[in-house]
């Protein structure tokens, strides 16, 4: 076996190297009778460039980050960045989302590592899936207060309040103020045994919502009713091809008013 300095003597001279075989690449730690070669040095112990091998070699080649970038750390060292959704030494390992598609029907998924999850339940649920509901569990409406209306529930176990009409808010604890909505439809009466309407459509108020305590000026709760209104004639037909022209009366302005006796 020739030594180290025959070695590096040959690399110099291109004894096997111009004529044979050719290697292109990176020699690190080259090993001869068990000792480490240092292909950098030449005869006499001075470093020099040489024509064989350098001392090491560019750390980043291609390819050797996968899914990442790679950063020199010294000579011969190097690290790599993974790209979003991959991992490992050499960026190797796709990441995988476990909660992506989990099955929490009635709650939130928790990753447990890269293949497996668990759910965390909303109350009111149980099961591995959230999907079973909890009957020792109080009834989510009986802490929900609607002061005019009803407790429901939602598709998510979610309790709400429907308001009774004139209310609103999310306790129902709000009125609404009378108003009124305008309406645009043909007006229609019954004649005898025949239904009549109008030829064309009658624009109108229809007065709707509530009134606070002492809106109407008295003592007591009013109610939400026509305060002016005009009168026009309008041509009605009937089902049995008779037509007369008669007057109709329009709600122009709503407001609250004295309640008429129950």
């Amino acid at each position: 076996m020739p030594d180290r300095w025959s070695v590096s003597a040959a690399l110099q001279s291109g004894v096997g190297g111009q004529n044979g075989t050719s290697f292109h690449g990176c020699l690190r730690n080259l090993y001869i009778n068990g000792q480490l070669q240092d292909l950098g040095q030449v005869p006499g112990g001075q470093t020099g460039a040489g024509t064989g091998p350098g001392a090491g070699c560019q750390p980043c080649q291609a390819g050797v980050c996968g899914q990442g970038e790679c950063h020199p750390t010294g000579q011969r060292g190097f690290s790599c960045t993974c790209h979003p959704g991959w991992t490992g030494d050499r960026c190797q390992d796709q990441v995988n989302n476990p909660c992506d598609g989990n099955k929490c029907i009635h709650g939130s998924c928790l990753p447990i590592n890269s293949y497996s999850y668990s759910c965390r339940c909303q109350p009111g649920f149980l099961g591995v899936l959230c999907d079973e509901a909890d009957q020792e569990v109080l009834d989510p409406c009986q802490l929900t207060r609607c002061k005019h209306g009803k407790c429901r529930l939602s598709g998510l176990g979610k309790a709400y309040c429907q308001c009774n009409p004139g209310y609103t808010g999310d306790a129902c604890d709000r009125e609404v103020v009378c108003r009124g909505e305008r309406l645009r439809a043909v007006y229609q009466l019954q004649r005898g045994y025949s239904a009549c309407e109008t030829q064309e459509k009658v624009s109108r108020l229809e007065c709707r919502g509530s009134c606070p305590e002492g809106a109407e000026g008295g003592g007591g709760s009013g109610c939400c009713s026509p305060l002016r209104s005009k009168r026009r004639k309008y041509t009605f037909h009937c089902t049995d091809g008779s037509s007369f022209v008669q007057e109709v009366e329009k709600v122009v302005k709503c407001g609250c008013t004295k309640c008429p006796p129950s």
